[in-house]
């Protein structure tokens, strides 16, 4: 995985998307050949939660028999448009997965145009949390902490940012980003149909002209 240092301090890598309901900052991986795959098929995001799981399942780039597939995995994949998979045509009585990801979100900033304030901090982290499942994230303060001594506030919110494995950055005078506390890595434990339709919504997001 990209170091999530590097994807924050180079900040044209960070996109605005709107995930799961919250505008956001995120770093993202594009996958170029097959986003260059999608685009010569006319095939842009796949959205169908029901489709990814079915194809999850599946081989890329192999022949499976369809005799092997339930009649649910079957009637899903002839719903999928051109592009996602084969069914019959090169080899027949067979479906043959096309369709690997073509994004994956690195890093998702919970922040406002300015940094989160300090009143804000406990809901940015839950807010910031719910990216768990899907990558690192972190959040935007608008706090630097002061010369003159300690900051009960931000330390406090440094603890909980740090039990909850989510980064805390600032703004720096240049404008850039610097961390102040970095994110948990983002190690999954499992590998889902959720994930996947995640990255493809901020694949929607991007389009194909980020190939």
């Amino acid at each position: 995985m990209t170091r999530t240092r590097d994807m924050l301090l180079a900040e044209q890598a960070l996109v605005g998307l709107r995930l799961r309901g919250q505008q956001v900052q995120a770093a993202v991986t594009v996958f170029t050949d097959e986003a260059r795959r999608r685009s010569s098929a006319g095939l842009g995001a796949v959205d169908s939660r029901a489709l990814l799981a079915v194809l999850q399942d599946l081989p890329v780039d192999l022949p499976v028999p369809q005799s092997s597939l339930d009649a649910h995995a079957l009637r899903t994949l002839h719903t999928a448009p051109p592009g996602v998979a084969d069914l019959g045509e090169e080899e027949p009585g067979v479906v043959v997965r096309r369709l690997v990801p073509a994004a994956r979100a690195e890093l998702v900033l919970v922040h406002g145009p300015h940094g989160v304030s300090s009143r804000e901090w406990d809901a940015a982290v839950r807010d910031a949390s719910q990216f768990a499942p899907f990558c690192a994230r972190g959040i935007v303060v608008s706090h630097r902490a002061p010369e003159r001594g300690p900051d009960p506030d931000l330390d406090l919110l440094l603890l909980k940012a740090r039990f909850y494995g989510v980064g805390v950055a600032t703004h720096e005078p240049t404008g850039s980003l610097s961390w102040l506390l970095e994110p948990a890595p983002y190690r999954p434990e499992r590998h889902s149909a959720a994930q996947w339709l995640f990255h493809e919504q901020a694949w929607r997001q991007l389009g194909p002209d980020r190939c």
